[in-house]
């Protein structure tokens, strides 16, 4: 399948420069797609700000039932963008728009990815 998601210009950024390798998403209630049905080599289309996409294959997902146990397993490297530190990147996800309560009830998952294609406008 291919998926179009939109992401926050750091995020894009931090794949762009193949220092993000790992996507963190959460099913909420404000959200009409379930990241669930994200598979491997499926491809998704990450649109930033200002329409620059970026082209990438799925190599894996891994499901939590919290940002702790994700990030201790995953770790932080490759998962975030604006932090290396645990205490700080687990904050920096709670306080994502419904992922508290997104991730109280479904979970969050870790989609590994791989740049495909360059980067490209709308």
């Amino acid at each position: 399948m291919k998926y179009n998601l939109g992401i926050n210009d750091r995020a894009f950024d931090a794949i762009k420069e193949k220092r993000k390798k790992v996507e963190l998403r959460v099913t909420t209630n404000e959200d009409i797609f379930d990241y669930n049905n994200i598979k491997e080599n499926d491809i998704i289309f990450f649109e930033n700000s200002i329409g620059l996409k970026i082209k990438c294959i799925v190599n894996k997902v891994n499901w939590y039932s919290t940002i702790e146990e994700l990030l201790s397993i995953e770790g932080t490297k490759y998962t975030l963008s604006s932090t290396d530190d645990f205490n700080k990147g687990v904050e920096s996800i709670k306080n994502i728009s419904g992922y508290s309560n997104g991730i109280d009830k479904n979970g969050i998952y870790a989609i590994h990815i791989e740049i495909k294609e360059s980067f490209y406008e709308k």
